[in-house]
C-alpha cells in the first residue's frame, strides 16, 4: 500500500512541472519565438520547472540511499557558513528566476558545530527548496542561524501559504503533501 502510494504521490509530482514545459514548448512552437521578451519569459518558466525535476529526481535518489542504510554519518566540527553556503547558494538562483527574495542571516561568531556537513547541507537545501516551492512569485524566503545557548539553531521562514491545521498532524507522515 506504501508502495502503491508512494508510486501515485511521484507519478503527480513530476506530472505537474511535466505539463509546464509541455505547454511552455508548444507555446514557443505556435509563434512566442518571434516575441524575444516573451521568448525569454517562457525558456525561464522552462528552466524553473527543470530545476524543479532535478531536485525531485535527486530527493528521490536520496531517499533510496537513506532507505537502504547506506548512509553513515561524518560526524565532524564544522563551521556553520561551511554547512549553510553551499545549499543557500544552489537555492538562490532558483529562487531568483522565480521572482522570490531568499535572505540569510548568519553572525560570523557562531561556534563550530559537531555535524555531517554534507547530510546537513541536504536539510538546509530540503527545508529551503520546501519554503521555496510554496512562496509565490514575489515572496521572500528567510534562513536565520543564532545561537541558543549550548547550541545553533537554524529558522527558515517563509511568505507562502503555510500549512493547515489539519495536516500538520500529519507533517511527518511519509509521502504526504498538504
Amino acid at each position: 500500500s506504501m508502495r502503491r502510494d508512494f508510486i501515485s504521490n511521484v507519478s503527480h509530482e513530476l506530472r505537474t512541472p511535466l505539463a509546464g514545459i509541455k505547454a511552455l514548448a508548444e507555446t514557443l512552437q505556435d509563434g512566442a519565438l518571434e516575441d524575444p521578451p516573451a521568448a525569454r519569459k517562457f525558456l525561464e518558466r522552462i528552466q524553473v520547472e527543470v530545476d524543479a525535476l532535478n531536485l525531485m529526481v535527486a530527493e528521490l535518489l536520496e531517499l533510496s540511499r537513506i532507505e537502504s542504510g547506506k548512509v553513515p554519518l561524518e560526524l565532524k566540527k564544522t563551521m556553520m557558513g561551511d554547512i549553510i553556503g553551499p545549499a543557500f547558494d544552489r537555492l538562490s538562483i532558483q529562487a531568483d528566476r522565480a521572482g522570490l527574495s531568499l535572505s540569510l542571516d548568519l553572525p560570523p561568531d557562531l561556534p563550530d558545530v559537531l555535524a555531517d556537513a554534507n547530510r546537513m547541507q541536504q536539510v538546509v537545501f530540503i527545508l529551503l527548496s520546501n519554503a521555496y516551492k510554496f512562496t509565490p512569485p514575489g515572496g521572500s524566503v528567510s534562513l536565520e542561524i543564532r545561537r541558543s545557548r549550548a547550541h545553533v539553531e537554524l529558522a527558515v521562514t517563509d511568505t507562502g501559504q503555510g500549512i493547515s491545521k489539519e495536516d500538520l498532524p500529519n507533517i511527518f507522515d511519509r509521502f504526504r503533501q498538504a
